[in-house]
């Protein structure tokens, strides 16, 4: 059994083995008898024998609290961002930040300009949907739901892509998730695994129990064939535990530190130790979580049984009503961390890390997307912060990436864009389901023909004509 439930979506109480519960599910070794359980879709979409392909990884970051796009990339060619409507926010202009000529980066967000430099970096600016309602709640759902006329949808956008495509088949970790809880963007029918705790996810149980319970559950399993189809009926009664948490422990994560190639500093710092850039202790979680997903897309080669294809985890803390700082401060911080995070990663998944391990580069099959579920307010608020609003902006880095700025420069951001909507809020360019699903299909290889399957609606809004051309 896992040690946290909530950290092992898999996790199930039933204590029989797999033999009684395939029998008492009408479950035999040819795969039928169980039609009478079960709706025919379900069914019929389960015996579709579709298998999975591909060599192609996503990793994604939500930066919860709905971060404020305009001190993040900056649009200082439109003299609506100003002192007069930040008073205490306003990040003056910095000409080694500066992208095209239009916008520039925050300068806590520097480790960026390496990427964007080399071309594997997208600056993102606009996004969102239409009719936001500036609810922590439903935008956080929307964004991750994938339809913005169901707030209230409690099925991941990222999830249907992962079962509609057979994403899972065959494979001990397909997707994996590593954060407090399991994120919506990857809900569904079908449970995935979240990593709760990456240093305490193992098995409840010591030796000689332990050992008892493996090489019972181990002997039980053995030759037993056909069963693909039924993963997402046998994932929810942990028949995939072992496995998992096998899988897991033999990737030695917590010994795992590959450095900077040019500084000696850990990639990922974690503890004192690791700490060399000298980031805050509460940065430490949220680069344990990055570095678990980064390993778990290593770990996933083309001949691997572990085959991890979709990761991802958060970071929170960008709700800043007040006290958001300039150049220092809250937003501040959270924006080195991000930076360093995704230096790292490209570093590490590129192959150019000091790795004992010497893993192959995976970058040019690898995309790494933040998001977030609204920007802020263009007018500073009386607390030193800003408030909720709509459009933000978001990062698209990878090896295969057409780098670059979108939405920010002199013929896409027009005068007034920025007080654009009430006269206080960023307006809206780019939906943020053309974003995805442009990844999803033109990157991981989805079937076009799913886009109204994972985004309801995409065809009739019409979004296909807002894609960026981004992979």
């Amino acid at each position: 059994m896992g040690k946290k439930r909530n950290a092992l979506q898999h996790a199930s109480a039933c204590s029989c083995s797999r033999r009684l519960f395939l029998k008492g599910c009408g479950v035999t070794l040819t795969g039928f008898g169980i039609t009478s359980l079960f709706p025919t879709p379900f069914i019929q979409e389960a015996l579709a024998s579709v298998t999975a392909t591909g060599d192609k990884r996503l990793l994604f970051i939500f930066l919860r609290g709905g971060n404020d796009g305009l001190n993040a990339v900056i649009p200082h060619g439109d003299p609506d961002y100003s002192a007069a409507h930040r008073p205490t926010l306003f990040v003056p202009y910095s000409a080694p930040y500066d992208l095209n000529g239009f916008a520039s980066l925050h300068p806590s967000l520097g480790g960026l300009l390496e990427p964007f430099a080399a071309g594997d970096l997208a600056v993102v600016h606009r996004v969102g949907y239409a009719n936001n309602s500036r609810s922590h709640f439903d935008g956080q759902r929307i964004w991750e739901n994938g339809d913005p006329t169901q707030a209230q949808l409690f099925e991941g956008w990222l999830y249907r892509y992962v079962h509609d495509s057979a994403l899972s088949a065959g494979v001990s970790l397909p997707v994996l998730s590593v954060q407090a809880t399991p994120p919506l963007m990857l809900r569904g029918a079908e449970r995935f695994v979240n990593v709760a705790d990456p240093d305490d996810f193992s098995y409840i149980l010591t030796d000689p129990k332990l050992t008892k319970f493996k090489s019972r559950w181990r002997s039980e399993y053995a030759g037993l064939d056909g069963l693909e189809v039924y993963r997402p009926i046998l994932s929810q009664t942990g028949v995939k535990l072992v496995d998992t948490l096998d899988e897991y422990a033999a990737w030695d994560q917590a010994s795992w530190n590959p450095l900077d190639p040019n500084t000696g500093f850990s990639l990922f710092p974690v503890s004192a130790a690791t700490n060399q850039a000298g980031f805050s202790t509460q940065s430490f979680d949220f680069f344990r979580s990055v570095k678990v997903c980064a390993l778990s897309l290593l770990e996933s080669t083309g001949a691997s049984t572990n085959g991890t294809r979709v990761a991802g985890t958060q970071l929170a803390g960008f709700d800043t009503h007040s006290g958001q700082g300039q150049l220092t401060g809250v937003q501040a911080e959270l924006f080195s961390w991000l930076a360093y995070a995704m230096k790292s990663l490209r570093t590490v998944l590129s192959g150019a890390a000091t790795d004992p391990r010497g893993y192959p580069s995976i970058w040019s099959n690898t995309v790494v997307v933040t998001l977030s579920e609204f920007g802020r307010t263009t007018i500073e608020n009386g607390s030193g912060g800003t408030d909720h609003a709509a459009a933000s902006c978001l990062f698209v880095a990878g090896g295969s990436v057409n780098g670059g700025v979108y939405n920010c420069d002199a013929s896409t951001w027009p005068a007034g864009v920025t007080l654009g909507v009430q006269g206080r809020y960023l307006l809206e360019r780019t939906d943020y389901r053309s974003i995805f699903w442009e990844i999803l299909r033109d990157h991981m290889g989805a079937n076009p023909a799913l886009a109204d399957t994972v985004f309801p609606g995409y065809t009739g809004a019409g979004l296909g004509a807002q894609e960026l051309g981004l992979v």
